[in-house]
Order: structure tokens, then C-alpha cells, then sequence
């Protein structure tokens, strides 16, 4: 039985202006009072009453059953990038925006994908180990449309039999630890859990550690009973679940044949064999195959902290007697698939827009992982269509997008950027991201610091999930300011941020109790049951996802905060400090040195004085230029050309950040502030040409890139001091 609550949309009531906010009343999802306080410092004073109740008529209307709906349309069949299924989807998403009013572009490209053949793996004389999952009575998808074995995209084809070390989660200073205590992993099969790095740095390690072969498992400690009971009694991972995903380690993400430019039909490719695509048969099993294969190890103890939460002693090796053989074979070919964009023209500023994306591609049904998101942007999409029909039109143009094969490694979204990039780069204020978003009620964000001004702000408009007395500000603060972390690597906001420079933010919400990432439970079974059928989680994103696009899009002055990268420069500088001593790269910074304290920051490496000392004077004259634009915006002296030049310097100062010669070991990403960690995949590096000199311990190179933020502190004093 459907229990969907059908949420009433926030209706504006009686608003009346404090101070820079707009107070509203309104009812909220559940039956409780909410009041929407609406913070408008890029607006006029006499404009702020009334985008406020635009705002809210926007936010009224998108609905739980519809989000249901959109549901059961999108994740009710298998469909995985290149394969049944995927063109069924993307015909899917083209139709719904279409439907919509929109203007819809159904974007092809052609990408270098791979897809299993067959896979065994076998412990040698005590036969084959399942690599599947378990179908279920109580979950009809997972025997009506099975997805068949699990398989690690871009593995090696091959065959390998040896001896079997366990390296823990298979991070860098794992196989460290395994040199160190001298077990070689030469021809051996190694086994590693999940957890900890991006699969694919799992793989790349073994590789260069020797290893004949790779198993991958989900450890019961980090997604299954010793976190709660398990599918389909609870929300996580059973004995035969099986984490699959792409296992692609090179220097930019995207198709691995086209680096820096897009994959069309007719584009030149590289030679595949001169891609440093993975060469060892990589094979992700379930913590039952784990299971049967450790408890026959027969090697000496783990080092602390590599125990899991099977119910046997963790030994590093396997001994003599044990031996496992892994067999993979995969098809690597050039495949077509598309990405589906959806445009809402703006009607003043048409050529600057607002882009919010979510892939729609999945390892199976992706209720989840990423349909959950989805469903929220079409609520959004919705909302913003239905307005402009009403003749209410955002300012700028808003693009709706369903990125193809991100699972794969970012491919459609990158080669849409690739294509793209002269047109992001001139004209696109921002970047939202929602992939597998609406998890649950625990509203979370990401973002560059420009953006997380916005975020806050809209985050007091909108009702929580699941308790209608406070807004996600509140919730999400928990009493205080909420903090918002820096983007990472992992999903389609990075060739946006780290190639294009356009700001960026990644939405989510979590709490929900359970896990079935990339297995084949990810179902609608299980999203209802462990997230639960209100909806309300979704609802909240596409709220928030509404109110924070509707005031990039619409607000005459644009919310980007120029000064909030270069007080997070400042912020990040503290750190780097912390590690360049630690790799004695630094002397320690001496209390009460020339700028050791950086205006009560804490100390700052004399190496680094001289930009922490220009980012303090740009920090001052970016925040001074902030508030007398807001001032000069609120009793109507800012205005016309004067307000088109504003905001020329807003985006300017924003674009400051990127430099065209890029990393100078991942020339690809072209943003100085972020990038990813490069032995972790998903984990973040701010100041990343600084990170990488320090933990090269280059003091040349540490110089160098000093002086290359100083140049982007310089940029941004340049755009910002003409304002003041």
C-alpha cells in the first residue's frame, strides 16, 4: 500500500521586511506552523516582499506523490550506461521535460565503456564462490529484473591463481604497511573491503604492488550487522551483497580514449593500449565469498585497526595451503549513450545560467543511487516550468540536466563540459548537484565558498523533513551555523568546478538506516522501506534545490560572495602549515612572528606570509565591497550599468580561480582552489598545487605555487577594489 503524505506547498502570508529578511508565515509538510524567513541582501528592499512570495509559490509545488511517480517511471527497470535499458531511460527523462515546456536537447556521445562477460572466482579444492546476490521474496525487482554477477568496470581481462593477502581497505599507506612488514604481494590474489579510497585506487595500488589479482568485499563492520539488522529485515548489507562500480584511475575523469575533449562519433581517439586502464582481473564479491575465503587463512595477525566484523581473526596472509583462483572477462568497446538537458530561457539574462544536474545512469535499478536525486530535480524542473508558463520567468536561464555513464567516471557530464567550456566559462553563474540526494531527512551540503552564503540563506526558507515546526537551517545547524564541507571527486559537479571553474555545490540528505550502494537491492523495495514512502526527504531536496537555484537565477545582484575564497585560502594556508611542518618542508611558525598569527588565525608558515598577508587585505576589501554593493542594491542606488558592472566583477571574481596552464601534475583541473585527493579519488584538496608541493616536499615548487595564488588574490583585489 501506498502511504504517501501529500505535502501542502508553503503559501506566503502577511510578509513584512526585518531588517535584510523577509519574515512569512506559511504551513509546512505535516500539519505544523512554519515560518519561512526569507534573507534577500541581493535585492532591492522594495523588490524583497515580493520574490518572496514567488519564491514560495515556486516552493508550493512540488509534491510527494509526484516525486513517487517520477519514482516508479525511472528506477522500475535495470539500466546501466550502454546497456538495456539506458536509451529506454534517457527517452524517459526527454519526454518528462518536454511535457514540461522545456527546451530539450538530447546530447549523444560516444564513450570507451566496458561490460562484463563472465567472472569466477574459486577457492582452489573447496569449489566456486557466489557473485551475486540473493533474490528476494520480498522484493519482486530483484527476481523479476535481475542484474546478473557483480563486476568492477574496466577490470583486466584474465585468469590468476595464487596465495592470498589481506590489505585491509587497499588505501596506499595500507600496502605501505604491508612492504614494511615485509609480505609481498607478488602473484598473490589480494582481498581488500570497501571503504576508505575509491575502489579504483584499490586496484591501481595492487597492481603496482605486483598483485596478480584483486578481490573487493563489503565488510559486515562497515555496511552490514554490526551497523543493524540487514536487507531485507533492515536497511544493510546481507552476506551475498555485492558492490559494484567503475575502477578507472587516470589523470581526469570522462571518456578514457578522448582526455580534454569531447566525445563525439567522429572524435580522434587514443590507442586503448596506451591507457593506463587497469590490467589485473578485479572482482567485487559479497562478505559471505569473503568469508569463506578468510576463515582459511592461516597467516599471523592483522596490524590494529585492520580487524572487520567477520566472526574470525583477520590474518594478513593466507599461507601455503590456501590458494584462490579469479577469472574476469570483459568487453571494452566504444559505446553511444546521451545525456538529456532540459533549458528554461531566462527572460532578462538569458546567456547567464543556473545548471542543475543528477546522473540517470545506475548499476541497476538506482532507486538510489542516483534516481533518488533525480526525482528531485524533475520536482524542481517542474516547479520553475509551471511558474514561467504562469508568466513568472526567472531573470537567467536555468538548464536541467541527466548525465550518461557517471558511473563509468563522470563521462557525460565531462564531455558535455568539454564541449561546452567557452560557454560555461562566460556564462554560468553555478553548479548544483544531486546525485543520490534525498537519502533522508539530514540535510548536508557541499560547495566553493562563494556559494555557501546562498545555501544558508535559502536553507531558513525551507520546511525540515519530517518536523514542520523548523527549517532545514535549523535542523541542519543544530543551533548554531551549519558547516558545509569542500566539493570532492565522485560526481558530476567536478568538471564543472575543477575544469570549467564555474561555482559549484552538491545537496544531500542521509540519516536513513541502511546501505545498498551499487548492489542489487537497490530498488524502490528498499528505498520505501529503509527511507521510507512519505517522501519527505526528496521533497525537502527539491525545496531546497528551488530556492537556492530561483535566487542564483533571479536575483538582480548575483549571490556569489567574493570574499569567501580568500577567507577560505587564509583558512586552508593554517592547514597546509600544520603539514608542511609535519613533512619538514616548514620550520615551525615562531607565536607572534611577522604575521605568524594571521589576525588571530593561528600561525602561517614564513614561506607563505607574504600571500596569507595579500589575502588578508583582498578578504577586507572583497567584504567592504559586498556590503556597500548590498547597501547601495537595497535603497535602490545600485542600479543599470552600475548593476551590470557588479556583477561582471562578481563573476570575474569567481572565475579568478582558474588558471589555463592547470595542475601542473593534473593539467586537466584548472581550478587553484580544489581538486581531488589524488590517492583517495573522492576526498578533497584545497590549495591542491600547494598540497602537492608540500607532500613532494618541494620547497621550489612550494614557492611556486605560492606565487600562483597570490596571482589569483591579485585577481581578485583587481575586480573587487574597483568596486569599492
Amino acid at each position: 500500500m501506498r502511504k504517501v503524505l501529500r505535502a501542502a506547498g508553503v503559501v506566503v502570508l502577511g510578509a513584512v521586511s526585518v531588517g535584510g529578511a523577509v519574515r512569512a508565515g506559511g504551513q509546512a509538510t505535516g500539519g505544523g506552523a512554519f515560518a519561512p524567513v526569507y534573507e534577500l541582501p541581493w535585492w532591492p528592499a522594495a523588490e524583497r516582499e515580493a520574490y518572496a512570495a514567488y519564491e514560495g509559490r515556486l516552493n508550493a509545488i512540488p509534491d510527494a506523490q509526484r516525486l513517487w511517480d517520477w519514482h516508479d517511471a525511472l528506477a522500475s527497470r535495470p539500466h546501466i550506461a550502454g546497456m538495456e535499458g539506458d536509451p529506454e531511460t534517457i527517452e524517459t527523462l526527454a519526454a518528462a521535460f518536454s511535457g514540461m515546456g522545456l527546451e530539450v536537447e538530447v546530447h549523444r556521445f560516444w564513450a570507451y565503456l566496458s561490460r562484463p562477460i563472465a567472472a569466477e572466482v574459486e577457492v582452489v579444492g573447496g569449489g566456486l564462490l557466489p557473485l551475486g546476490e540473493t533474490p528476494l521474496a520480498e522484493d519482486p525487482d530483484t527476481a523479476k529484473d535481475p542484474i546478473g554477477f557483480g563486476w568492477n568496470a574496466y577490470s583486466g581481462s584474465g585468469e590468476a591463481t595464487g596465495e592470498v593477502v589481506y590489505a585491509n581497505y587497499g588505501r596506499k599507506e595500507d600496502f605501505e604497511r604491508l612492504a614494511a612488514l615485509g609480505v609481498d604481494c607478488t602473484g598473490k590474489v589480494v582481498i581488500a573491503r570497501y571503504g576508505g579510497n575509491y575502489r579504483g585506487f584499490k586496484a591501481k595500488f595492487a597492481e603496482a604492488a605486483g598483485a596478480a589479482a584483486l578481490l573487493i568485499y563489503s565488510d559486515p563492520a562497515d555496511d552490514g550487522y554490526v551497523k543493524g539488522l540487514m536487507y531485507p529485515e533492515g536497511g544493510y548489507l546481507n552476506d551475498s551483497c555485492i558492490q559494484r562500480g567503475s575502477i578507472v584511475t587516470l589523470a581526469s575523469p570522462g571518456d578514457p580514449l578522448t582526455p580534454g575533449v569531447e566525445a563525439t562519433r567522429d572524435a580522434e581517439r587514443l590507442d586503448p593500449e596506451t591507457v593506463a586502464l587497469p590490467r589485473i582481473p578485479v572482482q567485487p564479491i559479497g562478505w559471505g565469498a569473503a568469508h569463506t575465503i578468510m576463515r582459511r587463512m592461516a597467516g599471523e595477525f592483522v596490524p590494529q585497526g585492520w580487524q572487520g566484523g567477520l566472526p574470525l581473526p583477520y590474518r594478513v596472509t593466507g599461507g601455503d595451503g590456501l590458494r584462490v583462483r579469479v577469472k574476469v572477462e570483459q568487453e571494452r568497446r566504444i559505446v553511444e549513450s546521451a545525456n538529456v538537458l532540459a533549458t528554461l530561457r531566462g527572460g532578462e539574462e538569458p546567456d547567464r545560467f543556473v545548471v542543475i544536474g543528477c546522473h540517470h545512469d545506475a548499476w541497476g535499478h538506482g532507486a538510489a543511487d542516483a534516481m533518488c536525486g533525480m526525482i528531485s530535480l524533475l520536482e524542481a524542473a517542474r516547479a520553475f516550468s509551471e511558474r514561467a508558463a504562469a508568466g513568472e520567468r526567472p531573470r537567467r536561464s536555468i538548464v536541467f540536466a541527466a548525465w550518461g555513464a557517471e558511473e563509468h567516471g563522470l563521462i557525460g557530464s565531462t564531455e558535455w563540459v568539454e564541449g561546452n567550456r567557452a560557454r560555461l566559462e562566460a556564462g554560468a553563474v553555478a553548479y548544483i548537484n544531486l546525485d543520490m540526494a534525498s537519502m533522508g531527512p539530514n540535510f548536508g551540503a557541499a560547495a566553493t565558498p562563494s556559494l555557501r552564503r546562498v545555501i544558508v540563506s535559502a536553507a531558513k526558507a525551507v520546511p525540515q523533513a519530517r518536523d514542520a515546526q523548523q527549517s532545514v537551517f535549523e535542523a541542519w545547524g543544530k543551533g548554531g551555523e551549519p558547516s558545509m564541507g569542500e566539493l570532492g571527486g565522485g560526481s558530476d559537479h567536478l568538471p564543472f568546478v575543477a575544469h570549467a571553474g564555474v561555482a559549484g555545490a552538491g545537496f544531500s540528505g542521509g540519516g536513513s538506516p541502511g546501505v545498498n550502494y551499487h548492489t542489487a537491492y537497490d530498488t524502490l523495495r528498499w528505498y520505501r522501506y529503509v527511507v521510507g514512502e512519505d517522501y519527505e526527504p526528496a521533497l525537502m531536496i527539491a525545496r531546497m534545490t528551488v530556492a537556492t537555484a530561483a535566487r542564483l537565477a533571479d536575483a538582480p545582484l548575483l549571490p556569489l560572495d567574493p570574499a569567501a575564497g580568500v577567507s577560505s585560502l587564509r583558512r586552508h594556508l593554517r592547514e597546509l602549515t600544520k603539514r608542511g611542518v609535519e613533512t619538514g618542508v616548514f620550520a615551525r611558525p615562531e607565536v607572534g612572528g611577522a604575521n605568524a598569527e594571521g589576525g588571530g588565525l593561528g600561525p602561517v608558515a614564513a614561506e607563505l606570509a607574504a600571500l596569507d598577508a595579500a589575502a588578508a587585505a583582498c578578504e577586507a576589501a572583497a567584504l567592504r565591497a559586498r556590503d556597500a554593493l548590498e547597501a547601495a542594491l537595497a535603497d535602490g542606488r545600485l542600479s543599470g550599468d552600475a548593476l551590470v558592472q557588479a556583477n561582471v566583477a562578481l563573476f570575474a571574481a569567481q572565475r579568478a580561480w582558474s588558471d589555463e596552464q592547470g595542475l601542473a601534475d593534473r593539467p586537466w583541473y584548472k581550478s587553484l582552489y580544489i581538486a581531488t585527493d589524488p590517492d583517495t579519488g573522492y576526498g578533497s584538496w584545497p590549495l591542491p598545487g600547494l598540497r602537492r608541493a608540500l607532500e613532494d616536499g618541494d620547497a621550489a615548487a612550494v614557492r611556486r605555487e605560492a606565487g600562483r595564488l597570490e596571482g589569483v588574490v591579485r585577481g581578485v583585489s583587481g575586480v573587487i577594489i574597483e568596486r569599492e
